[in-house]
């Protein structure tokens, strides 16, 4: 009998238009935000988060459950297209 795969519980984010507006307009300016696994398996639960702007990348220094990372992916993206959609 194989083995069970264990699987990363996401929760049931839903974004908002608002949301989902400020992570269009900061990929089209080059600002991609995403999970990066903070450890090794195929079911991590631990998340940073990894922000490239313009190919400059940082990492977020706190990391972040699964259920809360998607969350907070789409604040700085909300944070991020406040900040500059009028600068750019």
């Amino acid at each position: 009998m194989p083995k069970k795969v264990k699987k990363t519980n996401w929760g049931d984010f839903y974004r908002s238009e608002e949301q989902f507006k400020a992570m269009q307009w900061c990929i089209k300016n080059n600002i991609i935000i995403t999970p990066l696994a903070a450890t090794a398996g195929n079911a991590p639960q631990n998340f940073w988060i990894e922000i490239t702007i313009q190919g400059r990348v940082s990492k977020t220094p706190k990391t972040y459950n699964a259920k809360e990372v998607y969350p907070q992916i789409y604040e700085y993206y909300k944070y991020y297209y406040d900040k500059h959609r009028n600068r750019i």
